[in-house]
């Protein structure tokens, strides 16, 4: 088997140019957020969580990848999905990103590294440290290009979900949805959280989502082979 080629369910994604590889928190927040109309992938790497929005019934989906490698990787991996009449794929600065159109839901696994020593490879470095993409930035930016009632959902570390909320508020969106994902059973913290904000709050409370239970398998069900 091809170890540069993840194969899921109804698609295989090639991820050897993309500095961030097929994962469980790209997989996870693909699987949770909400894919109903149209759909930007913000940061869309190989193009994993665009085409798991294809396959759940997105309208239309456009991926925004930064670096060239990685969009044209997505570009060939969208050629061989079923999807490929409903994918486009922008290699574009998210920040500079003017497309014609709003989006219902934006869904991004972001760079959250703000301090600390860089990758020595200068693309997984833009992906995983944060640069000018900060959260206060992201959702400026994402705000601009929502259609009203849409929703933004991100998979973060859980010490930054202040953080994100924080920004979330300042442009007028609140967290209408969070899980906390826990890498084992009886672990006391999560380790990731799914924040979805709109322009609607939630009920208030945080789910809880252990990466091997039942529920988190019927999640990714129709993905996972």
């Amino acid at each position: 088997m091809d170890r540069q080629v993840f194969r899921f369910k109804r698609f295989a994604v090639s991820h050897s140019a993309s500095a961030m590889k097929v994962g469980t928190d790209g997989v996870t927040l693909g699987a949770w957020a909400r894919c109903s109309g149209r759909v930007l992938d913000v940061g869309a790497g190989c193009g994993l969580i665009g085409l798991m929005a294809a396959q759940r019934g997105a309208e239309m989906v456009d991926m925004v990848e930064l670096d060239p490698a990685a969009a044209n990787e997505a570009e060939g991996n969208v050629a061989r999905s079923p999807w490929v009449d409903r994918i486009k794929v922008y290699c574009a600065d998210f920040l500079e990103f003017n497309p014609e159109c709003q989006y219902d839901n934006i869904i991004s696994n972001p760079p959250f590294f703000a301090t600390g020593e860089l990758a020595p490879d200068p693309a997984r470095a833009a992906a995983r440290h944060q640069g000018d993409l900060t959260p206060q930035a992201f959702m400026a930016k994402a705000v601009k290009l929502l259609a009203p009632g849409g929703a933004v959902s991100v998979i973060i570390p859980a010490d930054l979900r202040s953080d994100w909320q924080f920004a979330a508020e300042l442009v007028g969106l609140r967290l209408s949805r969070s899980v906390g994902l826990f890498t084992r059973l009886r672990a006391l913290a999560p380790r990731r959280v799914l924040l979805e904000f709109s322009s609607s709050a939630g009920a208030g409370g945080e789910e809880r989502l252990y990466i091997q239970s039942s529920d988190y398998q019927s999640l990714v069900n129709d993905f996972y082979l």
